[in-house]
């Protein structure tokens, strides 16, 4: 028998891995970001700019709970401005009835949690482009019963004079509500997506049939998801009324679902950020640009071409793709850096790395 000669060589790494360095860098900037957020009405910026900002951060919650549907379990929304306006108008016929602000959030839940149960129990058993149009018919059953229920919704005058607690009144106040909504409901939906049961979402997303196979609920997993994903449109809901103290039937409208799939398209499917990215774009567009082009939904529709035949993956998926790659693909070091110098010939590490050769042929 041969004796083979194994050669071992201690690599050393300086400073932390790269996985655990990619998490502090992202750390850091999710942590920067917070801070100008926080920062930002003691930096001297109107009034209107901060509540423009709070309008982002609503429109951010809401695709952000499309974003989970559609990127944990690959079902795709056209119904979750319904969820919202549902939501809405429990806050502002409560509001109507006289009931503190307490009570709105009370009407405004249990609605929301009665309407994410009717939807998830008429598409739980579908996919694909038939999910997409159960969601839109309910979408739309909310919109005309909106219209209808004039009695209780207004019909097409709406609820107006919807007010918010006398503690979150300035708008200042009410931001950081906002704000604070916005993060912490974006937390709970990257802890629940990095969880078994997130886990199991995208095994029913990938393949139904073999999880079916493997005894797992696919039914139940999904009328989950969207209890879920319900519950956080709902929330969104009441602060989108509290922040314009007024709800119509629009707001249920199929416009309204369409736009938030154009946020969570245009900031990338089942990235953390994308949907604030995304409804900033689009918020932006729809209420600064539109006062001065008259077109702005030329405008917009322009931006989602370009991200969808230049960025596919969204502008925070693509850019996320674009560090990796640049990561993986280092530029070339020059010569005489690649590695330790060769030993001269006749020493001991040279022998090792001859009989390692020879025994590898």
């Amino acid at each position: 028998m041969s004796n083979r000669i194994v050669e071992t060589k201690t690599v050393r790494t300086f400073g932390i891995p790269r996985d655990s360095r990619t998490m502090t860098i992202n750390l850091v900037l999710l942590g920067a970001l917070l801070v100008l957020a926080i920062a930002l009405p003691y930096l001297g910026v109107s009034g209107f700019a901060v509540s423009l900002t709070s309008t982002i951060l609503i429109a951010a919650t809401l695709a952000s709970s499309v974003n989970f549907l559609a990127g944990q379990g690959g079902m795709v929304s056209l119904g979750h401005a319904g969820i919202a306006a549902a939501a809405a108008y429990g806050a502002g016929w409560a509001s109507r009835q006289g009931f503190d602000p307490g009570m709105q959030v009370v009407f405004a839940l249990g609605l929301t949690l009665f309407v994410s149960l009717v939807y998830g129990l008429l598409s739980m058993r579908t996919n694909g482009i038939y999910f997409l149009m159960v969601t839109l018919a309910v979408g739309m059953l909310i919109y005309g019963l909106a219209f209808r229920l004039s009695t209780v919704t207004g019909g097409e005058n709406g609820i107006s004079g919807i007010q918010r607690p006398e503690w979150m009144a300035s708008y200042w106040m009410f931001y950081y509500v906002v704000l604070g909504a916005f993060v912490v409901l974006t937390a709970a939906l990257w802890v629940v997506g990095n969880s078994p049961f997130g886990a199991s979402l995208r095994g029913v997303r990938d393949s139904e049939s073999r999880m079916r196979s493997l005894g797992y609920s696919v039914a139940s997993y999904k009328l989950s998801a969207f209890m879920i994903s319900g519950t956080v449109a709902g929330l969104a809901g009441l602060l989108s009324v509290w922040h314009t103290h007024f709800v119509s039937p629009s707001s249920a409208g199929v416009d309204r679902s369409v736009h938030l799939i154009v946020m969570v398209i245009l900031g990338g499917i089942g990235t953390l950020l994308g949907p604030l990215i995304g409804a900033a774009v689009v918020v932006l567009v729809e209420t600064v640009l539109s006062s001065y082009v008259d077109r702005w939904p030329t405008v917009l529709g322009l931006i989602f071409i370009l991200v969808i035949l230049f960025a596919r993956a969204g502008i925070a998926g693509s850019t996320r793709k674009l560090v990796n790659r640049l990561r993986r693909h280092p530029p070339s070091a020059p010569p005489g850096d690649g590695g330790p110098p060769p030993e001269p010939p006749g020493s001991d590490a040279s022998h090792t790395q001859q009989a390692r050769r020879e025994d590898l042929s």
